[in-house]
C-alpha cells in the first residue's frame, strides 16, 4: 500500500515537472494573463495528465478496487448466508412451533380420552357395586325370611307340643278326678295358669 502511494506521488511529480517545462515554452510564445494561461491547451500537460490518470486508475484497480470489491463481495456473501441461516432458523422455529402445537393437541385428546375412559370405568364399577349390593341385600332378605319362617315353624311346633303336653296333663287330671263340670272348669283354669308359669 505504501509502495503504491509512493509510485502515485512520483508519477504525479514527474507529470507536473514535464508539464511545467512545456508550459515555460508556451509562456514565451503567449504573453498574457493568468486566465489565458489557465485556459490555454498544452498537449504535453494533457498527455501527462491522461497518462497519470490511467496509471493512478490502474494502481487503484490493482491495490484498492480489487480488495474493495472482494471485501464487498465477501460482505454480500456473508449477508446472504446470514439471511439464509435466519430463514432456515425461522422455518425450523415454525416447524418446532407446529410440532409443539401438535403435541399439545395430542396431549389434550389423550387427556380427554383418559377422562372419558375413567368415567366409563367409574360408571361400570358403580353399576357392578349396585348389582352386587342389590344381590347381597336380596340374599340377606331371603335368608332373613327363611330364618323367620323357620323360627315361626319352630315356635308353632313348640306351641303345639306344649298344647299337647298340657292337654295330656289336663286330661290326666280330669280322668283321675272325674267330678262335675265345676271341677272341670277349675282344673282347666289351674292348668292354664300353670302354662303361664312354665
Amino acid at each position: 500500500m505504501i509502495l503504491s502511494r509512493l509510485l502515485i506521488s512520483a508519477i504525479s511529480i514527474c507529470g507536473f515537472l514535464f508539464a511545467t517545462e512545456g508550459s515555460g515554452h508556451a509562456d514565451s510564445v503567449h504573453e498574457g494573463g493568468w486566465m489565458e494561461k489557465w485556459l490555454s491547451f498544452d498537449p504535453g500537460l494533457f498527455m501527462w495528465t491522461i497518462v497519470t490518470f490511467f496509471i493512478v486508475l490502474a494502481i487503484l484497480k490493482w491495490k484498492a478496487w480489487g480488495p474493495l470489491m472482494d471485501a464487498l463481495d465477501k460482505r454480500e456473501e456473508d449477508i446472504r448466508n446470514a439471511l439464509s441461516s435466519a430463514e432456515k432458523a425461522k422455518e425450523e422455529a415454525g416447524k418446532v412451533a407446529e410440532d409443539y402445537e401438535e403435541m399439545i393437541r395430542k396431549a389434550q385428546a389423550e387427556a380427554q380420552k383418559i377422562v372419558a375412559e375413567s368415567k366409563a370405568v367409574g360408571e361400570k364399577v358403580r353399576e357392578e357395586i349396585k348389582v352386587t349390593a342389590e344381590k347381597e341385600a336380596g340374599d340377606i332378605l331371603e335368608k332373613a325370611q327363611h330364618q323367620i319362617q323357620t323360627e315361626k315353624e319352630k315356635a308353632v311346633q313348640e306351641i303345639r307340643s306344649s298344647v299337647v303336653e298340657f292337654s295330656l296333663q289336663a286330661a290326666t287330671k280330669v280322668i283321675e278326678k272325674n267330678v262335675d263340670s265345676e271341677d272341670n272348669r277349675r282344673l282347666i283354669k289351674e292348668t292354664v295358669a300353670g302354662i303361664g308359669k312354665s
